[in-house]
């Protein structure tokens, strides 16, 4: 079974500026230190599964994470808190608990313990930031 939990906004955004020293309002804000980028093409349909491998590509996952989907800012819920290990199950089976694609716009994962910031953006690319 998936463990699911959000964060409150306000200690996400101060964990933010703690770690990275920054937080952000949008998207593009999470476009800073950038080791690794992959331009897939802004017409290219994905499905859940693949918009997470994609992400998944860039570098590793490990431990708690930090994921940010556009349910979390419209039910203004926070981030999920999920295991790297559970990551997979928690894309799977999203529309299914939420009733929402878990990728529908832009998806962030955030790894705090590694300084690490996973982004799929809308626009067809996704990076990697590292502080």
């Amino acid at each position: 079974m998936i463990k699911r939990s959000n964060i409150e906004w306000k200690k996400f955004h101060d964990k933010m500026e703690r770690v990275f020293g920054r937080s952000f309002v949008q998207v593009d804000d999470l476009y800073f230190h950038v080791c690794k980028e992959v331009d897939f093409g802004e017409n290219e349909e994905i499905n859940d599964i693949e918009a997470l491998k994609k992400l998944q590509a860039l570098h590793d996952m490990k431990g708690e994470l930090f994921v940010i989907t556009d349910f979390c800012y419209y039910t203004k819920s926070g981030p999920f808190l999920v295991e790297a290990s559970q990551l997979e199950d928690f894309a799977e089976t999203f529309y299914q608990t939420y009733r929402e694609d878990f990728y529908a716009t832009d998806i962030v994962i955030i790894s705090f313990e590694d300084k690490r910031i996973w982004v799929l953006f809308h626009e067809g690319k996704c990076w990697l930031s590292e502080s």
